[in-house]
């Protein structure tokens, strides 16, 4: 690293401000520290340490609106705090624990915080959930488009929390609940073309094989005029994009050159659904009585309590 004509032989830089001030990266102002490091590929890898109640200040800006009841965003805020502290356990030889899109949650730093969604962080700073006093990977989403989807979806993950079934009637005011797309055989040629599935000559049907119990297209097939290729529900929502395809509750009807997507919900469908959960706590369920109902059987604990005892994880890895 080169500060004017003096180099030090050095691979990363921590910058930590003082006081309260922030750090300005790609646009965003970040509470903590930064620290930038050079990867064997010569690529920058930025990692930003901070604590965790501001961490979850920006994520819940950025994953529900401000303006919904106070009681789902805290049932958010308590299910995003979950699932922060189960990735960092998970994960405690890496280089960090979640990234900030999301693949994990999405993240804004204090340029996304909002008075209502901090408020919600703050009312219930440092509650979690458990189930059998082991931490669990509390996954949710936007919309689960009629019932929730078992955790398989998400790895080898076979508990009470998140097995699924739970039939939603609560989000259909999302304006995800329903949506179409269509796609030419061209779009899925090409899409095939980027992708490192490769190509399958001309193609001639997309079908749905197999689906779960919840109904989600578990396995795909396009059929070519060289092979026909299975994909995964989650691989092909990959090839054609998260917000194209988004979710896997679907069906594919053939119109002449075209395929019709007509599709249900926003996300994976695994554990909370937020829309579900704004609706509800409309009707006057609090943020537990909100989480009971996603994750049934799960327990509240209070973080102070990881301190006194061995934390135990439930793993999910295939």
């Amino acid at each position: 690293i080169a500060f004017g004509d003096e180099v030090f032989p050095v691979v990363g830089v921590r910058i930590e401000p003082e006081s309260s001030a922030t750090i300005s990266l790609n646009g965003k102002r970040l509470r903590g520290t930064v620290e930038i490091v050079r990867k064997a590929d010569l690529k920058l890898l930025a990692v930003n340490q901070v604590a965790l109640e501001d961490y979850l200040r920006g994520v819940l800006s950025k994953e529900a609106p401000d303006y919904w009841p106070l009681e789902a965003l805290k049932a958010i805020a308590i299910a995003a705090r979950t699932y922060g502290v189960y990735q960092r356990f998970l994960k405690e030889t890496g280089d960090y624990d979640v990234t900030g899109d999301v693949m994990s949650q999405d993240y804004g730093g204090k340029t996304a915080e909002k008075a209502g969604t901090t408020r919600a962080v703050k009312a219930t700073a440092g509650w979690i959930l458990m189930y059998q006093r082991r931490l669990f990977p509390t996954f949710y989403h936007s919309t689960c488009g009629g019932t929730t989807e078992h955790g398989r979806a998400m790895g080898r993950f076979d508990l009470a929390p998140l097995r699924g079934g739970v039939a939603c009637s609560l989000c259909t005011a999302s304006p995800f609940f329903s949506w179409q797309r269509r796609l030419t055989k061209a779009d899925v040629a090409w899409a095939l073309h980027k992708s490192a599935h490769g190509p399958v000559g001309t193609v001639q049907d997309v079908r749905v094989g197999a689906r779960t119990r919840s109904g989600r297209a578990e396995q795909i097939a396009i059929i070519g005029s060289q092979r026909t290729l299975k994909l995964s529900g989650y691989e092909f929502r990959a090839l054609f994009g998260f917000e194209a395809i988004r979710s896997t509750l679907f069906s594919i009807t053939p119109a002449g050159e075209d395929f019709v997507v007509e599709g249900h919900g926003w996300g994976h469908g695994v554990g909370m659904c937020q829309w579900g959960a704004a609706e509800l706590a409309r009707r006057g369920f609090s943020a537990p009585e909100i989480l009971a109902f996603y994750y049934p059987g799960a327990e509240f604990i209070h973080l102070r309590e990881l301190t006194e005892r061995p934390v135990n994880l439930i793993r999910g890895g295939s």
